[in-house]
């Protein structure tokens, strides 16, 4: 193993894609991955769903705001020119673009192949029948492979906003409900719960006296 095939091994392995290609072959290199993986995974996606809070902000609070201000679209036409352009942002970035550069780098491939690797990785699949930087005489391999292992981190980001994101849009059903409300759906597109009217204070009945008149004489 060099130090470039080490890091992308590591990064399958956090991110629960797994090629299968390789693997720890001796008894300390399994035991290591048990304990790296039982302690790495769930902090990995720790770590994934606070930057995916960070991202919240830059991803969808400013787009909707400059769609208004600039754009003119009022708050659910912001909100759906912003669903369109959010996934041909995604479609591209995450799959249409990396399997052009996979079909360029790697001469086997064609680009439905490079396609399919790029959406068998990003689902976590991970056959492991495709793997890029493996072929003999890459150039620059080492950085290759380095630049790979970061596509599933950056997806798995994208995955952690893609709830928020759709009950902002409302798709809600399609995916489960989140634990907390979304507040930031309702801050972003600018609807305000009506406040509950004040209930009347009830008053305590007044005792009544009896008059003078009433006694019994």
């Amino acid at each position: 193993w060099d130090l470039a095939s080490s890091f992308l091994f590591a990064t399958t392995l956090l991110t629960t894609v797994g090629y299968g290609y390789m693997a720890p072959l001796s008894d300390g290199g399994k035991v290591f991955c048990i304990v790296y993986a039982a302690l790495g995974v769930p902090f990995t996606m720790l770590v994934l769903t606070a930057a995916a809070q960070r991202l919240m902000g830059p991803v969808t609070e400013r787009p909707l705001r400059y769609l208004q201000a600039r754009g003119g679209f009022s708050r659910r036409g912001a909100a759906r020119a912003h669903l369109a352009l959010l996934l041909a942002v995604v479609l591209a970035l995450f799959l249409l673009l990396p399997a052009a550069a996979f079909c360029a780098l790697e001469a086997s491939w064609s680009y439905l192949d490079a396609l399919y690797f790029c959406f068998i990785s990003l689902a976590t699949i991970g056959l492991g029948d495709f793997v890029p930087g493996e072929q003999p005489g890459q150039r620059l391999r080492g950085l290759y492979k380095v630049a790979v292992a970061g596509g599933p981190d950056a997806w798995a980001r994208g995955v952690r906003c893609r709830r928020r994101v759709a009950e902002l849009h409302g798709l809600p059903a399609a995916l489960p409900p989140l634990a907390e409300p979304p507040e930031e759906a309702a801050r972003i597109l600018g609807s305000e719960a009506p406040a509950p009217e004040p209930r009347a204070e009830e008053q305590p009945p007044t005792a009544t006296r009896r008059g003078y008149a009433s006694i019994n004489r």
